[in-house]
């Protein structure tokens, strides 16, 4: 044989395996849990659970409680309602062929998106371990300031995982920043719809206008329910407390509870765009 055809052999053989990979991702959903440190100088840890759908050339990876709310938008048309935030993210979208890769931020019912434009450049080495069954091999990368460590198997042939991550000759099984401040573990693979339910009406920002939004949330956290922003969606015109008694809200207190939680739990995963709040 020579050794163009051992090359195009090759070559045939990845075409398929990959061709399958993405055949059958279409109907299955890979749910990952993330374990992180809000609080990096604190040993407690939060959980939560993501999933990860691929459908049509794209990619979707959300909460389970998003992936929902998002469903129920492409049957009504109608949002649901969403909390002001800016933490880390609320769900990222991958397109796999041009591997654009943006990351989704809610401000109530306004949704917002990053581009990741910062490359993954990926060191394979020959260290491998069993991940849900599979057998998975090691790499390493850095991104947003940090040095993360994954294990990818090829056994599922997607160039995909969670988060932003992507690119590697196999499925990211795991993956964890060089301080364990996130760790991404692939849990279980089920069955879905095969549908996507990308979100709509968003609007694109830069890390810049990003970093304004976020200041002039932390300098008046209760902006959209103090009745300040004229231009809001949900005003409060009445404040009850559980058991149904009026009350008036104090909302500089209020404001003051939220920076300090803010200052608190600020260790994103982007590092590099770390905001110094004061």
């Amino acid at each position: 044989m020579t050794k163009f055809k051992r090359m195009l052999k090759q070559y045939l053989s990845l075409f398929f395996l990959f061709a399958f990979g993405f055949v059958f991702a279409q109907n299955k959903s890979f749910v990952y849990e993330l374990k992180y440190k809000p609080n990096p100088s604190k040993d407690s840890t939060s959980k939560a659970k993501y999933v990860l759908d691929i459908a049509e050339g794209k990619s979707m990876f959300r909460t389970l409680k998003d992936k929902e709310a998002d469903s129920t938008f492409h049957a009504t048309k109608r949002f649901s309602f969403m909390t002001t935030s800016f933490k880390d993210f609320k769900s990222v979208s991958k397109n796999l062929n041009t591997r654009e890769t943006k990351k989704f931020i809610t401000n109530f019912q306004k949704l917002f998106t990053i581009k990741i434009d910062e490359e993954l450049v990926w060191t394979i080495e020959k260290e491998t371990k069993e991940n849900l069954g599979m057998k998975s091999q090691k790499a390493v990368t850095n991104y947003g300031g940090r040095n993360w460590v994954a294990w990818f198997t090829n056994e599922i042939a997607l160039q995909e995982g969670p988060y932003v991550f992507q690119g590697l000759p196999g499925l990211i099984t795991e993956i964890c920043d060089s301080k364990n401040d996130y760790v991404f573990s692939l849990v279980q693979i089920k069955n879905s719809d095969g549908k996507l339910y990308e979100k709509e009406k968003e609007l694109a920002i830069s890390w810049k206008q990003y970093e304004k939004l976020a200041r002039d949330y932390y300098s008046d956290p209760t902006r959209e329910i103090n009745g300040k922003n004229f231009g809001s969606t949900v005003m409060i015109t009445k404040w009850q407390d559980e058991n149904g008694n009026e009350f008036t809200p104090n909302f500089k207190e209020w404001n003051e509870k939220k920076q300090k939680e803010i200052r608190d739990n600020n260790n994103p995963i982007e590092l590099n765009h770390k905001i110094e709040y004061q």
